[in-house]
């Protein structure tokens, strides 16, 4: 009785050790993302995988000095890590950086026959600190505003733009446009792309389908 008590006790001894060490010694993908929403819980973690900036970066460290920039951003504003959502949805997200303005990001979505836009802002500016989140709304849209977009999409010819262009500036503003599909998953990243460019156009479709303000649209 008393070995088969002693055996239990060491079980149960081994089963938590194994279960304590599991949670606090190894930090996985699933810890760092909500499952369902793709939110990461770490500040830390990327927004877009690292090799995306590699494919012009001018200088080294250039791939994770943006990845950090903007991700700190998309985390203030609560928003979900498009590049590892497996789910079934086509999602593209445009993020608006500009130097001395209140970051901004307008999610479009489309899950079946359902299509959905969400917009966030901070109060912070997008060359510096994000700040706070002030604005956090969504809407349900129908099929002809998302077909209107695809167009944008196919006219800028997105899935195959390079992901920089290796126009810089010191003040201005980054557009950051971001899709995923079922197979694939791309970023384009434009320094004050031209009014006139169907890039510019593509993006402002996005800012009108919200209620944000944008005077400063630059």
């Amino acid at each position: 009785m008393i070995k088969n008590l002693l055996k239990i006790l060491i079980l149960m001894f081994l089963l938590y050790a194994c279960n304590k060490w599991n949670s606090k010694d190894l930090k996985t993908d699933n810890e760092l993302v909500n499952d369902s929403l793709f939110i990461p819980s770490d500040s830390s973690q990327f927004y877009f995988p690292l090799e995306a900036f590699r494919d012009t970066s001018i200088y080294v460290g250039h791939d994770t000095f943006v990845n950090t920039w903007y991700s700190k951003h998309l985390f203030a504003m609560g928003e979900p890590i498009i590049f590892l959502d497996t789910s079934q949805k086509e999602i593209y997200r445009f993020t608006w950086l500009r130097t001395f303005h209140n970051p901004i990001t307008i999610r479009i979505e489309k899950e079946g026959i359902k299509y959905m836009v969400f917009w966030k802002l901070c109060n912070g500016a997008g060359g510096y600190e994000p700040g706070k989140l002030m604005i956090n709304k969504q809407k349900e849209i129908d099929k002809t505003i998302w077909d209107e977009f695809q167009n944008h999409i196919n006219q800028i010819d997105f899935w195959h733009l390079l992901t920089n262009d290796n126009d810089f500036g010191e003040d201005g503003s980054q557009w950051i446009l971001e899709g995923k599909n079922i197979n694939h998953y791309h970023v384009v990243d434009r320094w004050t792309p031209n009014v006139e460019s169907y890039y510019y156009q593509c993006c402002d479709f996005l800012i009108r389908l919200t209620d944000i303000e944008s005077k400063d649209k630059y």
